[in-house]
């Protein structure tokens, strides 16, 4: 990995995080809220004790590996923590209450130790990937302008994420070449839509509530995950940060 390209990265990308207006006014109707509420609950969950602690028990081999390590694992993890807090400032926004625990995330952790750090660089790939189009379905279908806000910027740091979840396995040197690279593609993709159906489960009656289809969720999951895999025969391009975000005291808006 050339780690001089993703702490500069990072760094980068911690310039201008503009905050959604939280104090805006809140117009969403009461049979829509509470599914919002629901899924954004859970997900805060997920964000908050997720991608950054499933490798909590290989977090310090991590630091220790290099100094340049330690210092990018460092700022992923604050861009994990930042995504936690925006949620839960929505959590709060729509009057909800912080969860500790849900049945699926004990699930997850639960599979997680099961398959054991073998799959670690798979798992967090598949939540990067799964993460983002919950997200973009999110952004598209949402009744609330600073929930809208908070998906895009989260997006942006995802794109950045599943760039270096991918450069990470490339290092890795999966997936391989011949047979072994196939049937490793196969996996991967199996279990996305496993993840994906996961998630579809547990958000089903959000994204439904604001006008989404299992169709298009799944039609999105399946983009995600083909347009990963056929990355992985290409060069690496880091990703950029669009000049839009370059500008300060930018207020972002609803992107439908």
């Amino acid at each position: 990995m050339n780690h001089a390209k993703w702490i500069a990265y990072f760094q980068r990308n911690q310039l201008n995080r503009p905050e959604p207006d939280w104090t805006a006014p809140l117009c969403v109707a009461p049979r829509i809220l509470a599914p919002v509420l629901r899924s954004v609950e859970q997900f805060r969950l997920g964000d908050g004790g997720g991608p950054a602690s499933l490798i909590a028990c290989d977090r310090e081999r991590f630091r220790s590996s290099s100094p340049a390590m330690r210092q990018i694992v460092d700022l992923w993890f604050a861009e994990e923590a930042g995504h936690a807090r925006l949620l839960g400032q929505a959590v709060k926004r729509f009057g909800g209450r912080i969860i500790t625990s849900h049945w699926s995330f004990t699930a997850f952790c639960l599979c997680r130790r099961v398959l054991g750090v073998r799959f670690e660089l798979q798992v967090l790939t598949l939540t990067e990937l799964v993460s983002t189009a919950y997200y973009r379905m999110l952004r598209a279908y949402s009744p609330d302008g600073p929930l809208a806000a908070m998906c895009e910027l989260i997006l942006r740091d995802e794109a950045g994420h599943v760039a270096f979840q991918r450069d990470r396995l490339m290092s890795a040197g999966l997936p391989r070449r011949g047979l072994r690279g196939g049937c490793w593609r196969l996996q991967f993709l199996l279990c996305g839509y496993a993840a994906g159906t996961m998630l579809w489960v547990n958000h089903a009656p959000c994204l439904k509530a604001i006008g989404g289809t299992r169709r298009e969720f799944y039609g999105e999951i399946t983009r995600q995950l083909t347009r990963f895999i056929r990355s992985l025969r290409r060069p690496a391009k880091h990703p950029a940060i669009p000049a839009l975000w370059a500008k300060p005291g930018l207020h972002l808006q609803p992107v439908k």
